[in-house]
């Protein structure tokens, strides 16, 4: 089963991401920023008024995924993401319906080390798969 988590948003800075979103959408709350050198990213969560979390996702280091899709100026509202409580479970029927897996599942520093994947699915959007917590 698949629970809604967040949408993630690519940015330059989050700072800056941040000022925008802001200006946007009705956030009330920020966490702290994140950063994960495995994944090479920087990640921040924002939470709007009627609860629904978006992740500022921003480049760390050398071979990070954000820099090109930043360049390329496409992608940039970049998943839909979901805990899964059968992360391989739900692999597969992604996988079964067109869905394919853009790296293999890693763990995540914004989520306490649970494993994530990234799917882009047959509509040309990316599903992130969350690990729910056993």
């Amino acid at each position: 089963m698949m629970i809604f988590d967040h949408i993630g948003l690519f940015v330059a800075d989050l700072r800056e991401g941040r000022q925008h979103l802001s200006a946007l959408i009705p956030i009330v709350d920020f966490t702290e920023p994140a950063d994960d050198p495995k994944l090479k990213v920087r990640v921040q969560f924002g939470t709007d008024s009627s609860g629904i979390r978006y992740e500022l996702v921003a480049p760390f280091g050398d071979g990070n995924p954000v820099s090109a899709v930043l360049d390329a100026g496409k992608n940039i509202l970049n998943h839909v993401a979901y805990t899964a409580s059968d992360l391989n479970g739900e692999i597969d029927r992604l996988r079964d319906v067109g869905a394919i897996p853009l790296g293999p599942p890693a763990p995540a520093v914004a989520f306490a080390g649970a494993r994530v994947i990234f799917l882009l699915t047959p509509l040309g959007f990316i599903i992130e798969l969350i690990e729910a917590a056993a």
